[in-house]
């Protein structure tokens, strides 16, 4: 929702633009959830309406769980630490004898609900033994305790050559390139290394018209490497690359990965 604020505001005369950010600098709170937020949109936002997003994390299971704090450091790309009384732990996959300190997160909090209405099999899978729900977000803590979501672990935890990358991390490095409006990574199959990361963008109007002025190409894959190569690790940049005009969105604006996934490798 964020993004395409700012692209309806980069869209207006200088006159709106002037009355909607000052009309913005009048509210009280904004905050954000659901999704992680790409730090770029954060900044960007700030720097039109002076406000700092308040990022925090909940379901409709257990409410909200996990919170910046409302006054004190937002800090930009976590989702803050527990509210009090609520639980909060990182399960990893031991079969595959991760140590990344990336993994599920799970929840148990007062407000938890306590079984899915007549699905008393889905009700049991969603628990651990000890009572957390599992929330099928993938996650990890930071060094000052700050909870990193980095996706589904369904659609958007990818296994390149033994790691586990987050597309949404690779995700927010390459909205920071002033040529990428839009932005989906996810992993593709791999016969070498299980999946490939494969980043799809979508050009900025005014960049690719100037490109195609100079009679360039669209960017390439060795240049937007080059350019992120001192943000990402060299295990984490793509290695495949699709320039699109649009990204399928879902009536809530979000695209599907796995029908996206789907679509491109016929499975």
């Amino acid at each position: 929702m964020y993004t395409r604020l700012i692209q309806g505001y980069e869209s207006m005369d200088m006159e709106l633009q002037s009355a909607s950010a000052f009309a913005a600098k009048q509210l009280r709170l904004m905050m954000c959830g659901s999704s992680a937020l790409p730090q770029p949109v954060m900044q960007q936002w700030e720097t039109i309406t002076g406000h700092r997003l308040l990022e925090r994390y909940g379901m409709t299971e257990f409410v909200m769980a996990i919170s910046n704090p409302l006054k004190g450091a937002r800090k930009a790309g976590t989702v803050g630490k527990p509210f009090p009384g609520v639980e909060v732990k990182i399960e990893e996959d031991e079969s595959e004898g991760d140590k990344s300190g990336v993994g599920e997160l799970c929840v148990r909090s007062p407000s938890l609900f306590s079984e899915y209405w007549r699905l008393p099999e889905v009700t049991k899978e969603s628990f651990t033994d000890d009572g957390f729900f599992k929330t099928g977000d993938a996650g990890r803590v930071d060094e000052d305790g700050y909870y990193i979501i980095l996706g589904r672990t369904s659609a958007d935890i990818m296994k390149v050559g033994g790691y586990k990358l987050s597309a949404l991390e690779i995700e927010s490095v390459l909205l920071e390139h002033p040529v990428v409006v839009e932005c989906c990574v996810l992993g593709l199959p791999d016969k070498d290394y299980g999946e490939a990361v494969t980043a799809i963008i979508v050009q900025d109007a005014a960049a690719k018209k100037t490109r195609e002025e100079e009679l360039k190409s669209a960017i390439t894959l060795e240049e937007l490497c080059i350019w992120a190569k001192d943000k990402l690790a060299p295990y984490k940049l793509p290695t495949r690359l699709l320039i699109w005009d649009s990204l399928p969105r879902n009536a809530m604006g979000k695209v599907n990965k796995k029908e996206l996934k789907k679509s491109l490798t016929g499975q």
